[in-house]
């Protein structure tokens, strides 16, 4: 995607994305988590089975707990954005704006999240998380660490209304030039898990 910006911009530069018709805010969307799990706890399969996460509580065949379970999380914003591209800098070549997530969540929003207990043998990756963990979690890569994933944080602060935007990107330091600038986007397509009306 191309656009342009007329006149120099000041930091900070906030890049945000913006969803339309998306119900954050229905009841059993929202309560669709575990406060313990997502701090680090290891929930066992038979605390996750009797928790809030419906209808996202444990894989179907191994009946192991999703990690992290629950509709919020399941249904994560997955598209990808490239750094800015300036397409017409007055040097002449392309330059890139450099941007990044450090910084897009609240600073108090960590604290309700910590390094995760489980071992990657214990758990499986919701449904939807499949094209980033297509083996599943493994020991050599680890599982998702929930208490530097600010993007995770971001979209787990559920909004208000249907149509909403969320920070993704930032830049704090670095004037915009104006100029046409290009962004790559990566669209994963935003899939939920739909039970009856349980996400809108």
């Amino acid at each position: 995607m191309e656009f342009t910006i007329p006149n120099e911009i000041k930091p900070p530069i906030l890049f945000y994305y913006r969803l339309t018709n998306f119900y954050q805010n229905h009841r059993r969307y929202v309560k669709s988590l575990d406060t313990n799990q997502l701090k680090g706890d290891a929930q066992s399969a038979s605390q996750i089975n009797s928790g809030d996460c419906e209808p996202l509580k444990l894989d179907p065949v191994t009946k192991k707990p999703y990690y992290p379970c629950g509709l919020i999380a399941n249904s994560i914003f997955n598209d990808t954005f490239d750094n800015l591209t300036a397409l017409n800098p007055s040097s002449g070549t392309a330059k890139t704006y450099n941007m990044t997530q450090n910084g897009i969540s609240w600073s108090s929003e960590a604290d309700l999240y910590g390094k995760t207990k489980y071992t990657a043998d214990q758990v499986v990756p919701p449904p939807n998380w499949h094209d980033k963990y297509p083996d599943g979690y493994t020991d050599e890569r680890g599982l998702p660490n929930l208490h530097t994933d600010e993007a995770f944080q971001v979209w787990m602060r559920t909004a208000g209304l249907p149509t909403f935007s969320k920070l993704a990107m930032r830049n704090d330091h670095d004037a915009m030039p104006a100029g046409t600038y290009r962004v790559k986007i990566w669209d994963s397509m935003l899939h939920f898990y739909y039970y009856g009306n349980a996400a809108g």
